[in-house]
């Protein structure tokens, strides 16, 4: 019996938990994604390099790559870049031993930066790379970067673009007969830097090389219905 009369009480318990449950007021919601873009120009230059000399001695490095240095910098200037663009970093030295642990030689190498508004102008400077490396001066280049430094303002109104986004597009998935209600979260995603004809919207990247580019930014919105 008392087996019995805790089945019953709890089965009670039961159906007037589900009575309760079916007389509050059903939340429905829609979630949808909501997105922006805008094309922009790059407005920033920067093209880094790194040049290295190994001697017996630390001076005869130092020589070496002080005379490669200075070629570069003309060859630089005499290709249009401005000696207030082109910036070159300390040297450091790097002993090369063999393996009984004797130093044998010294590495001594220095980076450079161009960096420059001027995007135009710096087209005819990446010619330089070929042209040092023809003159035997080991300039190891990486790839030219362009960024456009305007994103800060920018986020802030393509996110309001997409948020307006995503309610015309919860409103259209709902239709004209259903009212959209107020929104009850709404999650701003990675902003999104691309070439044109390769947006990639929330995926966070920020290409470098190319001029022309496409600013994306999405939200994740859920909206009462």
């Amino acid at each position: 019996m008392v087996i019995l009369s805790v089945a019953f009480i709890v089965g009670s318990l039961s159906v007037a938990s589900g009575i309760r449950n079916r007389n509050l007021p059903q939340t429905n919601q829609i979630t949808i994604t909501g997105s922006a873009e805008q094309a922009v120009t790059s407005n920033m230059f920067q093209w880094r390099a790194n040049v290295a000399s190994t001697q017996p001695t630390t001076s005869a490095a130092l020589a070496q790559l002080n005379g490669w240095t200075a070629q570069i910098r003309n060859a630089l200037v005499g290709a249009g870049a401005l000696n207030s663009e082109i910036s070159f970093g300390s040297v450091s030295v790097q002993p090369n031993s063999q393996a009984t642990g004797q130093v044998t030689s010294f590495t001594e190498s220095q980076t450079l930066t161009v960096q420059s508004t001027r995007l135009s102008a710096m087209q005819r400077v990446l010619g330089v790379s070929d042209l040092l490396l023809a003159r035997n001066v080991p300039f190891i280049a990486q790839e030219a970067q362009y960024t456009f430094n305007g994103l800060k303002k920018l986020r802030p109104l393509l996110t309001s673009e997409a948020a307006a986004n995503a309610r015309q597009r919860a409103q259209a998935a709902l239709g004209k007969q259903v009212k959209l209600g107020k929104p009850l979260s709404i999650t701003v995603g990675q902003v999104s830097v691309d070439a044109p004809g390769s947006v990639s919207y929330g995926s966070g990247d920020f290409n470098t090389s190319s001029i022309p580019k496409i600013v994306s930014v999405v939200v994740y919105a859920t909206y009462a219905t």
